[in-house]
């Protein structure tokens, strides 16, 4: 009797087992996340910096690395890095320049991009991915980069940004055949 019941506690545990590993390979609802948008170093001159959100050691940057939102890139002297954004647009920040990764959202699918980034101190050149007019006009596009001073936004166009923290310039240059729906080479009004 003993074996018996062994037996039947053994095929008891054994059938627990093969159904809750017949549950775990089920296709169940689909509940993973879309990957956040990211942006990518591109290009690293000098001594340059990043600091991930919620860390407090600045490590060296390396072309390839992956940037986030919440994340800070610095350049020392002499140094400079580009940014590539998911939405094709691209930062360079100058030497002797901070620059923190506020926001950063966007929809491949539709192309609706809020952007946000905030120069700390020192320049920076913004090359903005024009985004589609319709997305434009219904002000699901956006681009802004703010300083202590001062916000600039753009779409479409080459956004340059100083910042010494206390006061701040920016230039706006249009990039060459930059359209809205009309003919090649006619600027937006």
């Amino acid at each position: 009797m003993c074996a018996a019941a062994t037996r039947g506690v053994l095929r008891l545990v054994s059938g627990v087992l093969l159904g809750a590993l017949l549950v775990l390979t089920l296709p169940g609802p689909v509940t993973a996340q879309q990957a956040l948008p990211s942006a990518e170093l591109k290009r690293v001159v000098g001594r340059v910096e990043v600091l991930a959100k919620g860390q407090t050691q600045w490590i060296p940057a390396v072309v390839g690395a992956r940037l986030a939102e919440g994340d800070d890139i610095r350049a020392y002297a002499g140094a400079s890095a580009e940014v590539a954004l998911p939405d094709t647009s691209t930062v360079v920040v100058a030497e002797n320049s901070r620059l923190l990764l506020t926001k950063i959202e966007y929809d491949p699918q539709s192309q609706s991009r809020l952007i946000l980034l905030h120069l700390v101190v020192g320049k920076a050149r913004a090359t903005v991915a024009q985004a589609a007019v319709t997305l434009a006009r219904i002000r699901q596009s956006n681009f802004a980069i703010s300083t202590p001073t001062a916000v600039a936004a753009a779409r479409g166009t080459i956004l340059w940004v100083f910042t010494d923290g206390q006061k701040s310039m920016m230039a706006v240059e249009p990039e060459i055949g930059f359209t809205e729906g009309s003919s090649q080479g006619v600027w937006r009004q």
